[in-house]
């Protein structure tokens, strides 16, 4: 069976580069799941450039789909994803 996986991270940065919460990325992963998507990819990285550990914790609390958690392989990220998902 193929399944659809969505990159979000680029919504992300549209709304870190606005300084604001738009577009918002749990809004960007129910849409997602609504469209047929199968699972949410997320990539954080070690300047946060893109997903902030608080986006990590609110699409693990809101639970749409799914999370491939893209990462730097360090013990920081890996503490941190042990710790949140």
């Amino acid at each position: 069976m193929i399944r659809l996986g969505i990159n979000i991270d680029h919504i992300a940065t549209l709304r870190n580069a606005r300084g604001e919460n738009h577009p918002n990325i749990l809004s960007a992963a129910k849409f997602a799941m609504k469209s047929g998507a199968n699972l949410i990819t997320i990539h954080l990285r070690e300047d946060r450039r893109h997903i902030k550990d608080d986006d990590v914790i609110a699409l693990k609390k809101k639970n749409y789909l799914p999370l491939n958690l893209e990462m730097a392989a360090t013990k920081e990220m890996k503490d941190l994803c042990l710790q949140i998902l």
